[in-house]
């Protein structure tokens, strides 16, 4: 094909004179990543611009313009108008895109700039499958590649990106020789096939389709456990007669390989052995690419590396073997951190938390943790408090084990009841896939509870268990999938010789209305119980209440339960709740979130409907950053609660709050 205003060559003709302008257009595609770099131990520097809810502060981030810069205004303009097709170029080329930026330093550099876009727009056309263009760019009124590159412009100089799309071609006759047999991961619908990506007779032939079709032909044969399977060159003919193009794709697998060698770089104070076991990978299983992902995730899951990679050998060893290279960074041993999150019925709360990653080179961390909540009096005997100490041992018994000790002491005070509680908990945490962990712990504590049915000291052993299942896209900001949590804590309280569990299962699901996950419809429900002793003989913390956040919003935390004759909420032995939310992305960083909650606890050890559910209704607004949303809101209690709180050792009325504001990080649920 000719640049300029020449027109595309007609009748049948092979598009390998086509295809490296296109392959180089998805080179440079390709590189147009963003890269952030920290940088430790540079020397201190003026304060910098940033940007926060679009304003900035500390100066300007604008980029001095060269007194030499060539300036532009540029216009597009596509034969037969397509609307599509203009965004997509306009899209494609870096002068359009960039004409409110910083102009080309010098008027060689804007005509050189100038002189790439034609691949660009080339490979734009053909993802759009118009293998008929004609593409012209003029500057000044002259045709770009007449003018000299020392030439002298005006300032703006007028550009005019003159495109004529030609027609929409569609996939003709379809070959694609030496696919991998048949596997079932092949009839999994998300698995990519080149027919499930539009491969077919008849479709639009969009250049992006034959490319992900050959990877996908390729990623087919590394599943089954050939790494080096690799595309032969394409045949790719246009017939623009018919207005159709013929693809034939071809794959060489190579040879079938296991795991061998494994070596590890990087490491100072980590057990280069450890790191290679916890990888879960073993010489001599068939080499899968899922594992080596896989493997990756659980080198991260340590919290240890900063950077975690694992790099296939160049070539297959005459035993099939195929060493792995571990590179990995370490991050610093020691690390801090603090929160905090605020509600107008809840008031202020305060935790931080100290930990060292690594104690004996196998990524045991010691995490010490601190938090101060309910703070929204200067009483500070009206606080909840809570300290504690925690050790974890990962790859205790095989790389997917982790053992947990514990040793926590907290103080609660909420309206229904006040606690003292000093715990002492071992247990074990085990990855039985991506989707599926489990826990198990014993557990002996000691409690000193006050609330309306008066004082009581309990000794608690308990044997917590919980089983979690998650499918979403994400931890932070699911979009699709969805989680269940179950939990089951058998115990046996000493003071009263009481032998009971206490069960929890909570679920939430996640569906995006559209592909970019703007708008999502997010549910959750949890439903609880508590068997084999009353009410009035167990800890205030393992009965149940609803309302607060992460509960019913727009009513006081934890003010929702059964009625004693007197009107005072006390603790239920069952609880069912529940929530909807639409997350609605108004930009990339802005978010409004409509929502209703509902719930109650109950006295009966199955939720009996002996309390009427309470709803709450509220809108939310949505920050997101790097670390998670920053969440603000606002709820109504639909229904007003009469309530009493026990304050210096007298009885108060605390009703339902007008309005109830909410503020955290992180989506509610």
């Amino acid at each position: 094909m000719a640049w300029g205003d020449r027109q595309a060559m007609r009748g049948l003709s092979r598009l390998e004179s086509l295809m490296p302008a296109r392959q180089r257009l998805a080179k440079g595609l390709a590189l147009s990543v963003a890269v952030m770099a920290l940088i430790a131990g540079a020397k201190p520097q003026p304060a910098a611009a940033f940007k926060l809810f679009g304003y900035n502060f500390f100066g300007s981030d604008e980029k001095p313009v060269s007194p030499d810069a060539q300036t532009y205004k540029i216009e597009v303009v596509i034969a037969g108008g397509d609307k599509d097709i203009k965004s997509a170029v306009e899209g494609a080329s870096s002068l359009y895109s960039g004409k409110d930026e910083t102009p080309p330093p010098s008027t060689p550099a804007f005509l050189s700039k100038a002189r790439t876009e034609y691949d660009r727009i080339l490979g734009t056309l053909y993802a759009n499958a118009r293998y008929g263009a004609s593409i012209s760019i003029l500057v000044n009124g002259r045709k770009l590649e007449e003018i000299p590159v020392d030439a002298t412009l005006p300032h703006p100089v007028p550009v005019v990106i003159n495109v004529n799309p030609g027609p929409v071609f569609t996939f003709g006759r379809i070959r694609l020789e030496n696919r991998a047999p048949h596997s079932p991961i092949d009839d999994i619908p998300k698995t990519k096939t080149p027919e499930r990506l539009g491969l077919e007779p008849g479709h639009q032939a969009n250049s992006d389709i034959v490319l992900s079709a050959e990877q996908a032909m390729i990623d087919a044969w590394r599943r089954q456990g050939y790494p080096k399977a690799k595309a032969l060159p394409r045949v790719i003919t246009a017939d623009h007669v018919n207005n159709r193009l013929d693809v034939s794709l071809a794959v060489e697998p190579g040879r079938l390989a296991h795991y061998g060698r494994m070596t590890v770089d990087g490491t100072k104070d980590m057990n280069p052995a450890f790191v290679a076991r916890q990888t879960g990978l073993r010489p001599g299983d068939q080499y899968d690419p899922a594992e080596i992902e896989l493997a990756k995730r659980r080198l991260q899951r340590l919290q240890v590396f900063s950077t975690t990679s694992i790099v296939e050998g160049d070539a297959i060893a005459a035993d099939s073997t195929m060493p792995l290279m571990i590179t990995v960074s370490e991050r610093p041993l020691h690390v801090f951190g603090a929160g905090a999150e605020y509600s107008t019925t809840d008031g202020i709360g305060l935790n931080g938390y100290w930990e060292h990653r690594n104690l004996f080179g196998e990524a045991e961390r010691l995490r010490f943790d601190a938090t101060v909540a309910g703070v929204d009096s200067t009483d500070p005997t009206k606080f909840t408090y809570s300290g504690g100490v925690t050790f974890i041992k990962p790859g205790i018994f095989d790389p997917f084990t982790d053992l947990t000790a514990q040793l926590l002491a907290k103080r609660e005070v909420y309206d229904p009841y006040s606690q003292n509680t000093f715990r002492a908990r071992i247990g074990l945490a085990h990855e039985f896939s991506e989707q599926l962990t489990g826990k198990i712990a014993l557990n002996g504590e000691y409690d000193q509870v006050e609330d309306f049915y008066g004082k009581r000291n309990l000794v608690l052993f308990s044997l917590p268990g919980e089983l979690a299942y998650d499918t979403t896209d994400d931890k932070l900001e699911p979009t699709r999938g969805y989680r269940l949590k179950g939990t089951l804590e058998p115990f046996y309280e000493a003071k009263f010789g009481n032998f009971g569990a206490v069960t929890r299962i909570d679920g939430s699901a996640y569906f995006s209305f559209d592909a970019m996950g703007r708008y999502v419809l997010a549910g959750r429900v949890a439903v609880g119980s508590i068997v084999g002793a009353p009410a009035n003989e167990l800890p205030g913390d393992r009965m149940f209440y609803a309302g607060g956040g992460g509960s019913v919003r727009g009513y006081n935390f934890r003010s929702l339960g059964p009625k004693l004759d007197n009107g005072f909420v006390v603790g239920g032995r069952s609880l069912l709740e529940g929530s909807l939310e639409m997350r609605i992305k108004v930009t990339d960083s802005i978010g409004i979130v409509p929502f209703v909650d509902a719930g109650s606890a109950f006295s009966s050890a199955y939720p009996s409907f002996d309390e009427d559910m309470k709803i709450g209704a509220g809108v939310g607004l949505r920050y997101y950053t790097s670390l998670g949303a920053i969440r603000v809101d606002i709820a109504r209690g639909l229904t007003p609660v009469k309530g009493f709180v026990i304050e210096d050792g007298k009885v108060k009325k605390k009703n339902t709050p007008p309005f109830a504001l909410y503020i955290g990080l992180g989506e509610s649920f």
